[in-house]
């Protein structure tokens, strides 16, 4: 499990390190930083995969940006580079990764300098070898290409190779309503979901089993208890009983049959179904299915959902996710104040933080872990909830504007 990030120039963020847990959610005011982060550890990850242009940062789900403005450039703090490390433990075995690089005027990041475990990264004459069998290629300029892998065995279950996964395979989800519903394409596909929520009917199929009534392998009494008006779902073909002839279709769609309508035309599709039951199944998607990546983001968890409905999804995600076998990670921003309401800071898995910026920073981002003390425990044993202290201003990360 990755047990820390360390950012260092990126964006808003001048010099910030993460001690994470297995969910961990930062709240914040809007432009405090807190996507800056997510999209931080996606360029990690892309440096540690080997290349960071436009298609690599893309396919993570970091948006596209005038490589200038990806340092932070803040008054008083300019950075002539951007650095990123992540630490990690496997089987209570420490490793950890470390990138330096710049931008270059082609649009693709120059690799300054790698470190595995404190020590410096440089291409042996075991490495060329090596790369010429697996039949990688350094290009035109070495600069541009990071070379982690090549110190990589896949056939070895090392925690230098599961450091190398975790971040390969890492990626952030920004789902959107007309791509849930599968009236748009996904512009970044991928398996089994897409980053803005393309094949939500495909991978909810993948897991549903409805036979043994379960989802992943989850009662469905679990799910639809979250979804009142929802008697049951399936995945079934588009269909003219179910979409307009205008409408365009994907090829699958979520079906929904209504608790309250006539028993005649009581289905409907997640063409015309509450956006906040779409959201949902892809949440729990995310939590549950087996090709899903070791460590993900979510930004604006829990959107489009009623703020009970996001305490109940909260609650579920937790519980899912720390069961999950093998364990996952996942890094979610919110605006929503109930989702901290379905948190259990008692376990130190689960980790809450507020992310502000200030005149007091300078303007860069400031990621303060969000623990419980006395003050906030006396709080919650009078009926205080966190949603409550949060908007309060006892948390950290809301806006001064009043």
């Amino acid at each position: 499990m990755l047990t820390s990030i360390g950012i260092q120039g990126f964006k808003s963020v001048h010099s910030q390190v993460l001690e994470l847990g297995q969910v961990n959610v930062f709240i914040g005011a809007n432009g405090s930083g807190k996507s800056n982060l997510l999209e931080a550890v996606g360029m990690l990850s892309a440096a540690a995969d080997g290349r960071v242009d436009a298609d690599h940062l893309l396919r993570r789900g970091v948006r596209h940006g005038v490589p200038g403005l990806y340092k932070t450039s803040l008054k008083g703090m300019e950075q002539s580079a951007i650095v990123l490390k992540a630490d990690g433990s496997w089987n209570d075995v420490g490793t950890d990764y470390e990138v330096t690089f710049d931008n270059s005027s082609s649009g693709t990041w120059i690799y300054v300098q790698e470190k595995l475990c404190g020590k410096k990264l440089m291409l042996s004459p075991k490495n060329t070898i090596r790369r010429a069998v697996v039949g990688k290629t350094l290009g035109h300029s070495r600069k541009n290409i990071g070379i982690f892998s090549f110190y990589i065995d896949g056939s070895v279950e090392t925690s230098d190779a599961k450091l190398y996964t975790a971040l390969t395979d890492y990626a952030i989800f920004t789902p959107t309503t007309p791509v849930l519903r599968g009236i748009q394409p996904d512009i970044v596909p991928s398996e089994p979901l897409g980053l803005l929520g393309g094949r939500l009917a495909e991978a909810v199929e993948e897991i549903l089993d409805l036979d043994n009534e379960s989802l992943g392998g989850v009662d469905l009494d679990d799910v639809l208890e979250l979804l009142d008006w929802v008697d049951e779902f399936d995945i079934t073909a588009p269909s003219r009983e179910l979409l307009a002839p205008h409408v365009p279709s994907l090829r699958s769609l979520v079906r929904f049959r209504d608790y309250w309508m006539n028993e005649k035309r009581n289905h409907v599709s997640g063409y015309d179904a509450s956006e906040g039951a779409l959201y949902v199944l892809f949440t729990l998607v995310l939590a549950l299915h087996p090709s899903i990546p070791g460590i993900f983001a979510i930004d604006n968890f829990c959107q489009s959902m009623n703020p009970r409905l996001a305490r109940g999804v909260t609650r579920l995600f937790c519980r899912l996710m720390l069961e999950s076998d093998p364990s996952r990670q996942a890094l979610l921003t919110t605006h929503s104040p109930l989702v901290l309401d379905g948190l259990d800071l008692r376990d130190d898995r689960i980790r809450l933080f507020a992310v502000d910026r200030s005149h007091s920073t300078g303007g860069a981002t400031k990621v303060s872990r969000v623990r419980l003390s006395d003050e906030l425990m006396e709080k919650g044993e009078k009926g205080m909830p966190l949603s409550m202290m949060w908007g309060m201003g006892l948390l950290g990360g809301v806006p001064d504007i009043f």
